[in-house]
């Protein structure tokens, strides 16, 4: 599926797929290939399994923290507002 798109294309999806901005790239290849929300989510997937594998380190730097992360940030702020006296 994704020799059909021209290069350039293709290299934006993997541009925005290297900056972690997948949802750029699923949006990208719809658009590209008039495929469904499903189809190019799957596409996407793929192309960003071997860059994963291709580019590791590059891939992992620019995944986003997710919902522990920012839990994990929000429980350290509540912690630190608690011990520092500061009310609200």
């Amino acid at each position: 599926m994704m020799a059909e798109l021209p290069q350039e294309t293709l290299d934006q999806i993997r541009a925005h797929l290297l900056e972690g901005k997948k949802l750029k790239a699923i949006k990208l290849y719809r658009e590209a290939t008039d495929s469904s929300l499903i189809e190019s989510k799957e596409q996407i997937e793929k192309l960003s399994e071997e860059l994963e594998k291709s580019h590791p380190r590059q891939m992992a730097d620019n995944k986003p923290i997710g919902c522990a992360g920012i839990l994990l940030l929000a429980v350290a702020g509540a912690g630190w507002v608690a011990k520092s006296g500061i009310g609200f």
